[in-house]
């Protein structure tokens, strides 16, 4: 399917008066894919035109995979047959294809997420009701979404043979795609092998050495994986095993190169940055759960965790605890005072209100006043 006069229609074209053709958005080797617009349910949709010398491929395509409903595979909606062109109505995928993957520098954790991802996609059109390999996984069959979901397309198209050649060279033990005399997409051991092989050249691809603008990734002339110095050895071996066919414990269906990159997730995946906790709004809350003669239980950290990750955390953390202890000095002045005023009568008040002693005293000048004038009194009636 290479080397064929590429077929374009002018924009701004409705189709079967529903699909208005906006924009070009690439131009493969046997179809042009527009972004069009559905005028009957309101939202975009791609449109693949395909010339009238492929339309038997694409028809057979898609009567195997017409009812294929996965989150990681592109689904179809509508297809619109004329005497000399096929137009397939898919949905519209916003996000990445893969030469803009390969300038992004994608971190070895989320290649191996994207692996995990295609094989799910493989599996699930492989299962017993289905039975239907993608015979064609090249890169221009994949996106990646705005929320990193990664979306497979051109299921049980006729095999790139011209791809799949130049990378045979690597690890290809000889041939490039198994069980050709079969139809495209027929399921077989030898094209589950292919298929599996497939993702393992997207995913070296993907973590290869190149150039920082570099939109493709050419098969090594000596035929040797050459990864990027950050992947780590067990996905560099995972991605071999998969690649070259005469590897001892080579990886030869979707569900084993699921396992084995699952694993080797879990051990890569980034470790998410500790943030510490939020102080409680209500200040009393505060004071118990930060009190200084008990200190908060979960700032305790072992000396295994004491990573500069964590060693930069905890200083955080203190910096923190150092702020707040004056505040927390002044919150408990405070709500002593406010317990004084509200319970003025509670065994903790310490010194009686003014106004109580001022009456004290002036009680007591009126009594010294009264023993005073009598004292006065008799004084002067009984001494002459």
């Amino acid at each position: 399917m290479r080397n064929l006069e590429r077929h374009t229609v002018e924009t701004g074209r409705v189709i079967q008066r529903r699909y208005l053709l906006q924009r070009l958005i690439k131009r493969g080797n046997a179809c042009a894919v527009y972004q069009g617009f559905d005028q009957v349910l309101q939202r975009a949709v791609a449109v693949k035109v395909a010339p009238a010398e492929h339309i038997a491929a694409y028809r057979a395509a898609i009567r195997a995979t017409s009812q294929f409903t996965h989150p990681h595979i592109v689904g179809i909606y509508d297809i619109v047959v004329e005497p000399e062109t096929l137009y397939i109505v898919q949905e519209f995928v916003e996000g990445d294809d893969f030469a803009t993957l390969l300038q992004s520098q994608l971190s070895p954790y989320s290649v191996a997420e994207m692996g995990m991802q295609i094989c799910q996609a493989l599996l699930y059109a492989s299962t017993p009701a289905r039975k239907v390999c993608h015979g064609d996984l090249t890169p221009a069959s994949l996106l990646r979404d705005r929320r990193g979901q990664v979306r497979v397309s051109n299921f049980a198209l006729p095999s790139d043979l011209y791809y799949f050649t130049a990378w045979s060279t690597v690890g290809g033990n000889g041939f490039a795609l198994s069980d050709r005399e079969l139809p495209p997409g027929q399921l077989s051991d030898g094209r589950r092998d292919d298929d599996t092989r497939a993702v393992g050249l997207l995913l070296y691809q993907l973590l290869a050495g190149r150039n920082a603008d570099a939109v493709s990734v050419e098969p090594p002339a000596d035929g040797r994986l050459r990864f990027l110095r950050n992947v780590p050895p067990e996905l560099c071996d995972v991605v071999a095993r998969a690649v070259v066919r005469q590897h001892p414990q080579h990886l030869a269906t979707p569900d084993q190169l699921y396992a084995e990159l699952k694993a080797v997730a879990a051990k890569i995946e980034p470790v998410a940055p500790v943030v510490p906790a939020a102080y409680p709004s209500d200040e009393a809350a505060r004071i118990q759960q930060f009190s200084p003669s008990q200190p908060d239980p979960s700032a305790r950290t072992t000396a295994a965790e004491a990573t500069p990750l964590y060693a930069a955390t905890n200083a955080r953390m203190m910096a923190v605890e150092s702020v707040s202890a004056p505040t927390v000095a002044d919150v408990s002045m405070k709500l002593a005072a406010a317990g004084q005023m509200a319970y003025p009568g509670s065994p903790q008040t310490e010194a009686p209100p003014r106004s109580n002693l001022l009456v004290l005293l002036l009680l007591c000048l009126f009594l010294f006043g009264i023993f005073f004038g009598v004292g006065y009194f008799v004084a002067h009636t009984l001494i002459p």
